[in-house]
């Protein structure tokens, strides 16, 4: 609720008291301690009682969240001040206050303000405010302030008399702030403190008109969650709206004491005018909220104009920040984006299409074998999940298989508004000691049941273990060697090609259909059928949950591969580390 202002006669109240833990509007990362304290609140009255353009009533509006506790009128009497206090359950609220002239608290407001406070159990929280005055000094408050990254803390500004008495700014009163490290802590110019990574600041903030500054130290502390999910969201592309609904879908479950949820988004004109319609990247720490339409988390810092999502040094800048400032025991990321496998269309037929994190604004992209040097930064990726369009390759997974532990996708291009993240991320929300094995499981499950498998034509999601993608590709490379002796009917490989399961893109097949098709339409031979056997054992391994459409990809089994006809075969594949590790390039060419 904002309360109007006299012009001439309103003055700025923010105030924030020095608790431990830090009272913030968004938190979603400090549960209520159980139990119950106090606040007590004085107010201090100025002026002369018999006049009537001094202060004689103060409404005090009381709210914890959205949740309305009391409003309640405090007027004047013939004592110097006036008490009230409230019995309060352990938590953050936002205290409203609103200085009236009239008795009855009717009319324009003089001054008003809001005033976080957290209450501690067994602990009174007093606060003391005159409503005028001479200042001799400033006061931020709280002096001492210690914050977890993804925290937003709103500073004020207070004077301070000879009394040591706090004093109301006067409206119009210019505040300078400025901090010491903004890499540690973004201060914004309304005082609003984002913390963005561990470490130690000094906020200073100057009044030039009164000759006045104060000081104030802000900690950023390290704390080690159970999960860290960093999402690389790249909207700046005809994927916008959906991005706002899948910003939206993370706040329904939002970050916990034990899963951090951070994502980096990238916005673009033309598509969605929702939430601001801003056009820059920004970092944002997820809390919970009940709003579908709105994106209420924790903005962190707007990055500004002219960063390229499309380049796999900002990825890395991303994850590098995300682990040092956001330490977790296990690790997620998620690129989220269209995807186009290990190729790339524009640079294929020149035209705008789609890109591993595809940037309209730059028309740049990351190319798969840019990826892990990205993805490499120090940590090991406990789940590598692409919110995009043909990612769940074998070409793909080859190149980050040292990486991470398991590696979730689609072998085809699912509908524009991807993960369902309400429902991916709940199993780590509701139980964050679930297995890593089981969590990759369940994105599949979870993103399979949403669609309804027997309605959509689409979809498929698969989860791999990475550990053992190298045994595919061995048993990859056996098959083409084996195909490179005996594969000399022009007709039955062609079949086999055409007739295996395909995708968007037509030349990425399924492999376990392909090596199947091969089965059943080359002269057998042991050499052959130990080959293909040889495939299919690994993938049923290396591919521990696979769920897909009763329609038009109902022959999919998780891992895709790259066959097209042999005239269509693209230098450019010989780049991939698969290509170079395997024999499989020389077959593509080679085929009858």
């Amino acid at each position: 609720m904002t309360l109007p202002r006299s012009r001439d006669f309103a003055l700025l109240l923010l105030l924030v008291l020095p608790l431990s833990g830090c009272g913030m509007f968004h938190s979603g990362t400090n549960p209520p301690i159980n139990g119950s304290g106090s606040l007590v609140l004085t107010v201090i009255w100025t002026g002369n009682r018999g006049d009537p353009s001094s202060p004689h009533a103060v409404r005090v509006t009381l709210y914890r969240a959205d949740k309305l506790i009391q409003d309640v009128v405090l007027s004047r009497a013939d004592t110097p001040s006036t008490g009230w206090t409230a019995q309060l359950e352990s938590g953050t609220y936002r205290l409203q206050l609103a200085v009236y002239n009239n008795q009855n608290a009717i009319g324009t407001p003089v001054a008003s303000g809001d005033i976080t406070v957290q209450i501690v159990q067994d602990t009174p929280q007093r606060l003391n405010v005159a409503t005028g005055g001479t200042p001799v000094a400033l006061a931020i408050l709280p002096e001492v302030v210690t914050l977890t990254p993804g925290q937003i803390l709103p500073l004020s500004v207070l004077g301070v008399d000879a009394q040591g008495r706090y004093l109301l700014l006067p409206a119009g009163t210019v505040v300078r702030w400025s901090v010491s490290d903004s890499n540690v802590v973004n201060l914004q110019s309304d005082g609003v403190a984002r913390a963005l990574a561990p470490g130690s600041v000094a906020v200073t903030a100057s009044v030039d008109s009164l000759g006045l500054s104060a000081n104030a130290s802000v900690g950023v502390q390290t704390v080690t969650r159970e999960w860290t999910i960093l999402v690389f969201m790249n909207a700046a592309n005809n994927l916008e709206p959906d991005s706002v609904d899948d910003m939206n879908e993370m706040e329904q479950l939002g970050s916990t004491a034990d899963v951090n949820i951070v994502v980096q988004w990238k916005r673009i004109a033309g598509y969605d005018s929702s939430n601001g319609d801003w056009r820059t990247t920004r970092r944002y720490y997820v809390t919970k909220d009940n709003d579908p339409e709105t994106v209420n988390a924790n903005l962190l810092v707007d990055m500004g104009t002219g960063v390229d999502m499309g380049n796999p040094n900002t990825l890395r800048e991303f994850l590098q920040w995300g682990v040092r400032s956001f330490p977790a025991r296990k690790y997620m990321v998620v690129i989220w984006n269209h995807g186009a496998g290990w190729r790339a269309y524009r640079d294929r037929l020149n035209i705008l299409a789609r890109g591993v994190s595809y940037d309209d604004n730059t028309g740049n992209h990351i190319r798969i074998w840019e990826l892990p040097l990205a993805l490499s930064v120090g940590v090991r990726w406990n789940i590598i999940a692409f919110d995009a369009s043909l990612m769940q390759m074998l070409e793909v997974a080859y190149e980050i298989r040292n990486l991470g532990d398991y590696i979730v996708g689609s072998e085809e291009s699912p509908p524009a508004p991807g993960y369902p993240y309400h429902r991916i991320l709940a199993p780590v929300i509701a139980n964050p000691n679930i297995p890593v094995r089981d969590f990759a499981a369940q994105i599949v499950t979870q993103t399979i049941n949403y669609y309804n498998p027997d309605s959509t034509d689409n979809i498929t999601q698969s989860a791999l273990d990475a550990s053992l993608i190298e045994d595919v590709a061995q048993r990859v490379d056996v098959l083409a060697q084996v195909l490179l002796r005996v594969a000399t009917d022009h007709a039955a490989v062609a079949a086999a090609r055409e007739n295996a399961q395909a995708y968007a893109e037509y030349t990425f097949k399924d492999l376990w259909d392909y090596t199947e098709q091969l089965r059943t339409r080359l002269a057998s031979s042991p050499a052959l059928t130990d080959a293909i056997n040889g495939v299919q054992n690994a993938l049923s391994q290396a591919v521990i949950a696979e769920a897909h459409s009763n329609r038009r990809v109902n022959r999919s089994h998780g891992l895709s591969i790259y066959v097209p006809r042999p005239s269509e075969f693209e230098t450019r594949y010989n780049l991939l580390a698969f290509a170079r590790a395997t024999h499989w390039d020389e077959w593509l060419q080679a085929q009858p």
